[in-house]
This record gives C-alpha cells, sequence and structure tokens, in this order.
C-alpha cells in the first residue's frame, strides 16, 4: 500500500458535531464517520448489521441485539442501554424523529442481559429500519451525551461509537478523522475492496471547479462534484466517475400566516411562471432529470408522469405576481454554479413584474436560516438529499412540525390532513394500495402548489486510481471509502 490516507472534500464547515443537531450535507459526513448506526445500507441495496448484529422488525416494533464487543472511542462498552440512552437523546431532541419513527413517541426496553434493545411504536411506521441508517440516529456515548456543549464542538473525546474519531478542525480549513483499529465493520453482502484509510483528511471548498482541479493534479483522492467540471473527466482512464441524483431540487414556499405563499393563489403563481427545463440547464448544465414530484423516480411509488404538473401559464402568474408583496428568496450556492438555479427563478420571477430579494449563501447557512430565521425568508429551491430514500424523507421539510417545534417542516404549515393519510399508508399491508395513497398525496400537494418540482441535482462520485467509494440508492455512503493500491 502506497499510502494510508484519503484527501477530500466537503463543501462548508459542519454546524455541529452532535448528530442530534445536524443540518447540512457537512454535518451528515461527519456523523456517518463518527457515529455507528444500529443497522447500515449495504451497497446491494439492502440493509446490514452495525452496532446490532441482528434484527427483526415489523411496522409496530423492532427488536435489535447489539454487538458484542463493540466499544466507544473511550472504551467504554456500548450495551443495550448505550444504545437505548442515545435514541432516546435522539427521540427527545433530533428534529429527524419523525423520519425515523413516525408520529408517535416510541417506547424502548432494554435487556442488557439479553443484549437487546426492543423499539415499540404506536402509530406503525413501516420505514423504521431504514430511518435507522440515518447518520443522525447514530449512538452517542455517555462521554458525549454528559457534555453535549463538549460534543457540538467535537471535543468529547469519548463520545464516538464509529469507525473513525476527529483527528482535527480547523473552521474553513480541513476536518480530519482518525481510524479506530477496534472498530468492526458491517459484514457487507459483497465485502469492500481495499482497506480504510488510516487518516481521512477534508479540505472545505465549494468551488467545483478547483476540486476538480484537485484531483487532476494529485492533491485530492475522491471527490463528489457537480456541473460542467464533471465533463473534465469523460473518458479519462485514470478516474473511476460514477453519477447519481445527489438531490432532488423543487420549489419550497414559508407557509406562515402573514406570509405571501401562506395564499394558494401566490404559490399557483410561482409554480405557472417556471420552466423546468430553463431551470434544469442553469442548475445542472442539463445534466439532472427532470422531476413530477418531490422525491426521485429510484423512490417506491414516485410519482413519474409531467402530465400531472401544474401547466405554465405566465399570463396567469403576471396578474398574480405584479402586484405581489417583496418576495423574499433565500438559496444555496449548491444549486448550481454559485447558485446559477436560483437565480433563473429570480430572474423568471422579475419578468413577470414581481419584486425578488434573492440572497445565494453557503450550503449550512441555507440549512440553518430556513429552521431558525423564518421570518427572513418566503421562498427556496429545496436541494433536499433524502438520505433515507423514504417517501416521508421527502415530506417531512413541508409537512409535520416546524423546527420551532422540533421538527424538520420548514414551511410551518402542518398540513395535518396528509399525515393522517401517510400514517394510513404506513399501516397499509398490501404494497400496491400503500402506493396508491402515497401517490394520492403527491398529486394533491402539486396541485395546491405546496412544492414545484424542478430537476434533480446530479453528481459524480469521482475517485482516482487506486480509490473506491460506493454509491448506494443514489447516495454515496462515505464510510466506504477504501484504499485499493
Amino acid at each position: 500500500m502506497s499510502t494510508d490516507t484519503i484527501r477530500t472534500t466537503m463543501d462548508g464547515d459542519p454546524n455541529s458535531f452532535n448528530p442530534l443537531e445536524a443540518q447540512g450535507v457537512s454535518a451528515f459526513i461527519v456523523d456517518a464517520f463518527l457515529y455507528g448506526t444500529l443497522v447500515s445500507r449495504d451497497p446491494s441495496g439492502g440493509l446490514v448489521g452495525d452496532l446490532a448484529s441482528d434484527w427483526e422488525a415489523t411496522p409496530e416494533k423492532g427488536v435489535f441485539t447489539i454487538r458484542e464487543g463493540a466499544t466507544c472511542s473511550d472504551g467504554t462498552e456500548i450495551t443495550p442501554t448505550v444504545v437505548a440512552d442515545s435514541l432516546e437523546a435522539f427521540i427527545s431532541e433530533s428534529r429527524n424523529k419523525h423520519i425515523v419513527f413516525g408520529p408517535s413517541d416510541p417506547e424502548l426496553t432494554v435487556d442488557d442481559e439479553a443484549g437487546t434493545v426492543t423499539i415499540e411504536l404506536e402509530t406503525p411506521w413501516a420505514d423504521m429500519p431504514y430511518g435507522l441508517t440515518l447518520p443522525e440516529t447514530g449512538i452517542i456515548c455517555p462521554a458525549g451525551l454528559e457534555d453535549q456543549e463538549a460534543l457540538a464542538a467535537g471535543e468529547a473525546d469519548g463520545a464516538y461509537s464509529g469507525p473513525y474519531t476527529l483527528d482535527n478542525y480547523q473552521p474553513g480549513v480541513t476536518v480530519d478523522f482518525a481510524l479506530r483499529e477496534e472498530y468492526e465493520w458491517p459484514e457487507y453482502e459483497t465485502p469492500l475492496e481495499g482497506v480504510p484509510a488510516a487518516t481521512i483528511k477534508y479540505a472545505i471548498n465549494g468551488d467545483y471547479n478547483s476540486i476538480a482541479n484537485g484531483l487532476l493534479t494529485g492533491t485530492l483522492d475522491i471527490a463528489n462534484i457537480t456541473g460542467e467540471p464533471m465533463e473534465r473527466f469523460d473518458g479519462n482512464d485514470d478516474f473511476n466517475t460514477e453519477r447519481y441524483p445527489a438531490a432532488v431540487q423543487f420549489i419550497m414556499f414559508n407557509e406562515r400566516e402573514g406570509t405571501p405563499f401562506a395564499e394558494e393563489e401566490n404559490r399557483r403563481a410561482v409554480a405557472q411562471a417556471l420552466d423546468r427545463e430553463a431551470f434544469n440547464q442553469a442548475a445542472t448544465n442539463g445534466n439532472g432529470e427532470l422531476l413530477a414530484s418531490f422525491v426521485p423516480e429510484e423512490v417506491q411509488c414516485a410519482l413519474t408522469d409531467d402530465t400531472l404538473l401544474l401547466p405554465q401559464d405566465v399570463d396567469s402568474s403576471q396578474s398574480v405576481l405584479q402586484d405581489s408583496e417583496v418576495i423574499r428568496q433565500i438559496g444555496t450556492q449548491a444549486v448550481g454554479p454559485n447558485g446559477a438555479g436560483n437565480s433563473y427563478v429570480d430572474q423568471a420571477l422579475r419578468e413577470l413584474g414581481a419584486e425578488v430579494e434573492l440572497r445565494n449563501v453557503d450550503n449550512t447557512t441555507w440549512a440553518t436560516e430556513l429552521d431558525s430565521k423564518p421570518e427572513s425568508w418566503d421562498m427556496t429551491v429545496m436541494a433536499l438529499l433524502n438520505l433515507s430514500r423514504t417517501m416521508y424523507g421527502g415530506l417531512s421539510p413541508f409537512t409535520g412540525a416546524a423546527p420551532e417545534d422540533g421538527g424538520r417542516n420548514s414551511t410551518g404549515s402542518e398540513k395535518n390532513e396528509v399525515l393522517e393519510r401517510f400514517s394510513q399508508a404506513q399501516a397499509e399491508p398490501d404494497e400496491e394500495k400503500r402506493c396508491e395513497i402515497y401517490q394520492e398525496i403527491q398529486q394533491s400537494l402539486i396541485d395546491s402548489a405546496h412544492l414545484v418540482p424542478l430537476s434533480t441535482l446530479v453528481a459524480q462520485a469521482t475517485t482516482a486510481d487506486g480509490f473506491s467509494v460506493q454509491v448506494v440508492d443514489g447516495t454515496v455512503q462515505s464510510k466506504t471509502m477504501r484504499i485499493t493500491k
């Protein structure tokens, strides 16, 4: 082996090293390295044990057997009690709780002698096993739960249950991880080729041309890039590339009382002003797939018929938009080069007489402001990762509890009728009938312009010769990075 280090990038500082507070891509990457989950996604597409050696799950109940010999980074044994304490904190503190467990508060039962944690749900939730693969559900060891201020700052050294510890953090510069030799990796259906890196160095860099330069000049080994820089690796045999729908992009509105988009007429005006193809060209250089829903077609039961969308009607839009209030648009710079997709939306609305104030910000600032400053924005292009690749993972940013009430719904409009129908789907044993309900939900939300589907944001996992990483269900699994030379 010619190196023991992988050099890669993330596009901004993590907002926190506490998985209970995770917001944005960088935080999810960090969590995946520092914290083990009960189960993980297998590169084959199924599930594989991580901290759980075995499990049985129904929509109402899951029983997880904790792997013997699992330890925290300070040597503390990971027992069912340690797991349950962390999950209880997740249930009470994380805004992602509903993705994993649905609307009910789970009841956890610990049997340290048998080595099991039992999770019982009052309301059936078939997605629970997949939800428990999310990095945000990673098990925080006692040292982290006891001092969450230190945990958030990356200074709770004994907090980690995952394959790496935090070795060095310089804000705006680097996040480095050191391998825990004692960590037992999941037994993937097909073992990964190569070995885990002893050190992983993440440079903070959101400029994809710069990242492509780093790969081509040998200062980076693995990176995810998007937009035109992807094309610089076409036909280059020194690199392996795999494109995937990193995120889905759709217009999402602040629907709180008193905001312009609490009114359906205003939302419909935006929906009928926009051209998905023009947006896709601006945001992805035409590389994205046009969407007909808030989830990509890879998600089971996704709508794919674009004739069901609200038709473009600039005359109707103009009659509404030219008399509308100032529209405060916030966007992440990840939506195209320097936020070009956001700029297209801004321009399209301005051409029809709307007064728009656009702010393009970095991804972490964008994610934080959507949740913590509802008074500062009216509309955004949501670039949603949906790491769970579930229907509710797509719904959660605009249904359910608002962030100020402990949820993920940045719109502030709960849409209780949608949640009731979704709960019916989760309890429905017949897959075809469950799909019918899901499609009804998608159609009703589109018809009332609670969202405006646009396109996928295609990214490319790019690895230099001698390195590898797995793309699973349309998501790069960072902790599968390996050195193969």
